[in-house]
């Protein structure tokens, strides 16, 4: 993986300063990420997006994780990360303003001591999807349904943060959608 410059934050989510991943990561020290959670609705019902991690990546290799998920880079926002990750880890190309903001998560060690913001995009199952394959396996849809009883049956399979993170999401995202409506 390479050395990218991350923000490492206090308790209360303010830059303190900047250090590259290894340091970070080895420290245990505090940084942000972003989980874009990508949904479809079909004639078989709702479905999400879910990302099988490459093999070659450090950590949690060959299993599943959010969409899109990622560091946000140094000086980056939370928003201008997860656009990036969309379209570096999916080919899907959003402003900002197109995703719902769902909420950010708190620092602590299931989330890899990142502060995480949530995210929520509705896409047409057929938009053609793209992806690195050092980085991602595959894209593969999946029945919300499905996806919610492999998770509870089975969360060896999924990322410890993005179990958080569809936890957080779930308890959420009803509320953004009305928040959002109502502006």
């Amino acid at each position: 993986m390479p050395d990218d410059i991350f923000d490492i934050v206090d308790e209360d989510d303010r830059v303190i300063g900047s250090a590259p991943r290894s340091q970070v990561h080895a420290g245990g020290l505090l940084h942000r990420s972003a989980h874009v959670l990508i949904f479809s609705d079909s004639a078989g019902g709702r479905k999400i997006l879910l990302q099988k991690r490459s093999k070659l990546k450090d950590s949690h290799p060959g299993i599943y994780t959010a969409s899109c998920s990622g560091h946000v880079d140094s000086g980056e926002t939370y928003d201008e990360g997860a656009v990036r990750e969309l379209r570096e880890e999916t080919g899907v190309r959003v402003a900002a303003s197109e995703l719902l903001k769902v909420g950010k998560i708190r620092a602590r060690p299931d989330t890899g001591n990142e502060f995480s913001f949530v995210y929520e995009l509705e896409i047409p199952e057929s938009a053609p999807l793209e992806f690195p394959p050092e980085e991602v396996e595959a894209l593969e849809w999946a029945y919300v349904a499905d996806f919610e009883k492999s998770l509870a049956e089975h969360p060896e399979n999924f990322t410890p943060a993005f179990a958080v993170a569809y936890e957080f999401y779930k308890e959420r995202a009803a509320g953004a959608r009305q928040k959002r409506k109502s502006k």
